[in-house]
C-alpha cells in the first residue's frame, strides 16, 4: 500500500466532511433557536384561580391529603417523631392556603382553612405532645370530619375524605427507627 495515496484520499475527504459538519452545526443551531423562540412564545394555560391568585388550590389540597395519609401511617406504626413531622407538614400546607387569600365565588376559602384545618392540626399536635402518638392517632376521625365539614361548607360536599384503610406508600418505612 502506498502511504502517500492513503493520506491524499483522507485529505480529500476531510474538507467535504468538515464542510458538512459545519453546515449541520449551523442548521442545528438555527433549528434550536427557532424551537426556543416557539417555546417562549407558546401560550401557557393557567386556571382562573392561578391567574387571579398565582396559586392552585387543588395542588395544595393534594399535598394536604398526602400528608394526612402519611400522618395516619405514622400513627398506625406508633411513630411519634414521624407523626409530629407530618403534622408540621400538614400545618405548613394549610397555612399556604390561608396565606393565599383565596376567595372563590364569594367564599373565603383561606379563612375556612384557618378556621377548620389549622385549628384541628394544632389540636392534634397538642394531643401528640401531651398524651402521645396513640392518643393522637385515636383522633383520626377528627381530622377527617373537619375536612369534610369544610368541604360541605365551601360548596364541595362531593369531596369526601375518609380515614385511610391501608398505606399506599410502599417505598417508605413508617415504623420508628433509623436507617
Amino acid at each position: 500500500p502506498d502511504p502517500s495515496g492513503f493520506l491524499l484520499l483522507h485529505m480529500r475527504l476531510a474538507t467535504p466532511l468538515a464542510i458538512v459538519a459545519v453546515l449541520a452545526s449551523v442548521y442545528l443551531y438555527m433549528r434550536l433557536s427557532s424551537l426556543e423562540k416557539a417555546i417562549e412564545e407558546a401560550p401557557v394555560e393557567v386556571t382562573q384561580e392561578e391567574e387571579e391568585h398565582g396559586f392552585e388550590l387543588a395542588v395544595s389540597m393534594g399535598r394536604i391529603q398526602r400528608f394526612h395519609e402519611k400522618l395516619w401511617a405514622a400513627g398506625e406504626a406508633d411513630n411519634a417523631e414521624l407523626a409530629g413531622f407530618y403534622l408540621h407538614e400538614l400545618e405548613e400546607a394549610m397555612e399556604e392556603v390561608v396565606d393565599a387569600k383565596l376567595v372563590d365565588e364569594g367564599m373565603d376559602i383561606s379563612a375556612k382553612m384557618g378556621a377548620y384545618g389549622t385549628k384541628v392540626v394544632e389540636a392534634l399536635e397538642n394531643k401528640l405532645k401531651e398524651e402521645g402518638v396513640a392518643a393522637m392517632h385515636a383522633e383520626a376521625e377528627l381530622l377527617v370530619n373537619t375536612c369534610n365539614s369544610c368541604h360541605r361548607d365551601c360548596g364541595y360536599p362531593f369531596i369526601r375524605i375518609k380515614v385511610p384503610e391501608k398505606v399506599i406508600f410502599t417505598n417508605q418505612e413508617f415504623s420508628p427507627g433509623e436507617l
